[in-house]
């Protein structure tokens, strides 16, 4: 059996900020990576101040993210994937943004989780402006229709970039349906490096 990218999670991602304190990652931090994160944090706190469910699972995510940052040993990858696809789906939502945000980037939450149009948040990327985000929990192979609609939204608003991040298996099939859009999928041992180690790498 040939196993997809996202299913080689056999390989463990180095865990070289495990040593590290909050203020030494910060200080290797961009200025204007650290400006960004900062002003993310503050700008949804306060719009999400009359939303306590929102407020509730960011703080979930804050900590989940925590979890999986101080586990190590053997078998971590597929450890971990297995603890993600057993979050609540609105949970993994906000692990992916907060996330996004730990990375330096200026993340704009949804204040309400039905009826976004498909979009479950935005990210301001220094290089591509800003980026639609859709966050799926999937426990099998993703949807082919779930990526295309994505990227027809994405063509629609013209975002200059799209991140379809999930917690399934991609499959080399669904790349072939990707075409010229300008979307990048998350998923995998990039959907780790993302959470653990806070590296969202290039884009399409």
């Amino acid at each position: 059996m040939t196993l997809s990218r996202d299913d080689r999670t056999h390989r463990p991602i180095p865990r070289r900020d495990q040593s590290r304190t909050s203020d030494e990652r910060l200080r290797r931090m961009p200025l204007l990576s650290i400006v960004c994160r900062l002003a993310s944090r503050c700008i949804n706190a306060w719009r999400l101040r009359h939303r306590p469910r929102h407020r509730n699972n960011v703080a979930k995510s804050r900590a989940v993210l925590r979890q999986l940052r101080s586990w190590d040993g053997p078998y971590l990858n597929p450890r971990c994937i297995a603890f993600l696809r057993k979050v609540d789906p609105l949970i993994f939502e906000e692990i992916v943004l907060t996330a996004l945000e730990d990375c330096g980037l200026f993340v704009w939450r949804n204040v309400r989780y039905t009826g976004d149009g498909g979009i479950d948040g935005k990210a301001w990327h220094p290089h591509h402006g800003w980026c639609a985000v859709q966050v799926k929990r999937y426990c099998q192979h993703v949807s082919a229709d779930h990526v295309r609609e994505f990227a027809e939204l994405v063509a629609t608003y013209r975002y200059p970039a799209g991140l379809f991040v999930h917690s399934g298996r991609s499959g080399a099939a669904l790349y072939q349906h990707l075409g010229n859009s300008r979307l990048t999928l998350i998923s995998g041992e990039r959907l780790l490096e993302l959470l653990l180690q806070r590296q969202l790498g290039r884009l399409w």
